[in-house]
């Protein structure tokens, strides 16, 4: 985490050089990079911190009576697993867009009402699990199944990294099943399409050759 310290103090000297808001573009990509990089940083010391706690209460648990810290101990130890699991995670979500927001998308396949449900059952499991990773969603299109179900719905979800933890979602979901909708309980096939975008700056100029343009009078 060295280098990582030092990153952050490279750019902290920035921010406070002369001219740094004359680009203005430019300013807030150095404070979004520096911003995570504090984040990176902050779970980095917690892991150190809860390492440290886990080594005082071992030490201590052979000390005590009765087993009487057992209980401390293995709370302290499954903390410092899941934040090093989280670290972890996170170092490998480096991709150009892995921190930003993200926009998702659940399209049903053919197959009418089977794959309708299906769809809005994948609906259901990804605010379920979003809401337990903490994440903001807003849901801001849905349309529903003829009878049942869903035939699309259209999530924004903020958070860090909201994008790098969805972005494997994207693909076709397949559901093999026998129907709830089929009198005789046949087996079937449902499908829903699922696409994971990452949430795109509005400021993004684009320029367009003279050479390229062609203008009908």
């Amino acid at each position: 985490m060295d280098h990582i310290e030092e990153d952050v103090e490279k750019l902290e000297k920035k921010t406070t050089g002369q001219g740094f808001w004359d680009d203005n573009k430019q300013a807030q990509d150095v404070l979004q990079q520096l911003s995570q990089l504090k984040e990176k940083l902050k779970k980095f010391n917690e892991v150190k911190e809860q390492e440290t706690e886990v080594a005082v209460l071992i030490e201590l648990s052979g000390e005590a009576e009765d087993g009487e810290l057992d209980d401390d101990l293995e709370q302290a130890i499954s903390i410092f697993r899941q934040k090093v699991e989280a670290l972890e995670l996170e170092s490998m979500l480096d991709g150009k867009d892995d921190a930003r927001n993200a926009l998702l998308t659940i399209h049903a396949g053919a197959g009418g009402t089977e794959a309708q449900d299906w769809a809005e059952m994948l609906l259901r499991m990804y605010t379920r699990w979003l809401e337990r990773r903490h994440f903001q969603f807003k849901i801001i299109d849905r349309q529903m199944g003829d009878e049942a179900g869903i035939k699309s719905a259209v999530l924004e979800v903020e958070g860090r990294y909201a994008y790098g933890y969805l972005k494997a979602e994207s693909g076709v979901h397949r559901l093999i099943r026998l129907s709830p909708f089929d009198a005789n309980h046949r087996r079937h096939t449902s499908c829903a399409s699922v696409f994971i975008y990452p949430e795109i700056d509005d400021d993004i100029e684009i320029e367009i050759d003279p050479k390229d343009m062609r203008i009908d009078t």
